[in-house]
Formats: C-alpha cells, sequence, structure tokens
C-alpha cells in the first residue's frame, strides 16, 4: 500500500528548561537537532514544517515556520496547530528533541495511514505506545480541541481514547531494533548519551 500525501511537523514549542538552551537549534553531529529531524521527515513529506514559539531564534534554520496557536501547551497544543493549517489529510509529526528517527519505521507509519481508516498511525515498543513518531488525520482537530478545552494535556492518553492503527510491539522491533526512533535529549547527559549512540551506528 502505498503511504498518502503528508505534511511533516517538527514539534519545537517547548523550552528547553532541563536542557538549559534551546532544543531546535542546539548542535549535533554537525548540524542543529532540528535539521536532522528535518532530514529523517523529508523523504515522506509533502513540505516539513517547524512548528515554533521563538520565530525569531529559529528563522536561521531555513525551515518553513508555523507559529503555535496555543503557545506552551505542550505537543498537543502543537499538534492542534499542526491539524488546523495542514494542507495535506494527514500529519506525520516528530518531537525536535528525537534527532535519531528510522526511515523504515518512518515508512511504516506511512504506509500503514494509507491502509486504515482509523485517524492515526502510531508504534508500540516495549516502554508502550509510542504516540511520536505518529501520523495524524486532520478529522481529529474538533476532538482535540474539547480534549484541550477540557484543560487536559496530556499526549499518550489522547492518542489512546482515538483507537490508533498501532505498529505491534514485535514490528516496531524489527524496524527500529534499537529503539532509536524514541530517543529524546532532555537534558545534557541525554545529549551526550545520544551522540554515542548515533556515533556507534547502534
Amino acid at each position: 500500500m502505498s503511504a498518502p500525501p503528508v505534511t511533516g511537523i517538527i514539534l519545537a514549542g517547548g523550552l528547553g528548561r532541563r536542557l538549559g538552551q534551546d532544543k531546535a537549534t542546539l548542535p549535533f553531529r554537525g548540524r542543529p537537532l532540528a535539521l536532522h529531524v528535518a532530514a529523517a521527515l523529508r523523504p515522506w513529506a509533502h513540505e516539513v514544517w517547524l512548528l515554533t514559539n521563538q520565530p525569531l531564534g529559529h528563522a536561521a534554520l531555513g525551515l518553513p515556520l508555523m507559529l503555535d496557536l496555543r503557545p506552551f501547551q505542550g505537543p498537543l497544543g502543537g499538534l492542534l496547530t499542526a491539524l488546523t493549517f495542514s494542507p495535506t489529510p494527514w500529519v506525520l509529526a516528530a518531537a525536535v528533541d528525537c534527532p535519531l528517527l528510522q526511515p523504515a519505521l518512518l515508512e511504516a507509519l506511512c504506509r500503514g495511514a494509507g491502509a486504515t481508516p482509523r485517524p492515526a498511525v502510531v508504534s508500540e515498543s516495549a516502554r508502550g505506545l509510542e504516540a511520536l513518531p505518529g501520523l495524524f488525520h486532520v478529522r481529529l482537530r474538533p476532538r482535540l480541541e474539547e480534549y484541550l478545552a477540557r484543560g487536559e494535556r496530556r499526549l499518550r492518553p489522547f492518542i489512546t481514547a482515538c483507537r490508533p492503527e498501532v505498529l505491534p510491539r514485535e514490528e516496531t522491533r524489527r524496524l527500529d531494533p534499537g529503539g532509536l526512533s524514541f530517543v529524546n535529549v532532555n537534558t545534557p547527559a541525554e545529549v551526550a548519551a545520544a551522540r554515542r549512540l548515533a556515533g556507534s551506528g547502534v
């Protein structure tokens, strides 16, 4: 099954407090973190946007910028913005702090979107449901608006309630044996660990 047209969205609306600096512009193996994520999404996406609350600080990255409609409400606030403005029916969303996205997993998620009537496609790892990276249909927007209006901010419960298509744990492990797509960098120690993983090719 071929993948449908998707818009790639990099969620970069956070402040990077634990890291002590902006994540999107953090140097990682020779280029800013956001550009690693953009490069991973680009083969599958019609276009790739950086969703940001800091447009002046991110303009030099050279990526199209999308301003967050509801700033500082976590990844679901960013996802709502993406679903509102996406020019395609599907959004391929990834966090800016996950620089080791694996092509095989992204391809499987995108192809899954072309084969399911469900409004989202995500994967499952040994940790449980992995909401990002994931494919989300724009028809989720009204439901997400209601969820946020109730004061909810948690990503995983919302995605679970949407009854997504889920790549089973065994399939996820086959596509991404090291679970690299789910390695995020929130602290300097995690950045160092991710650099070691990237250098080792594990």
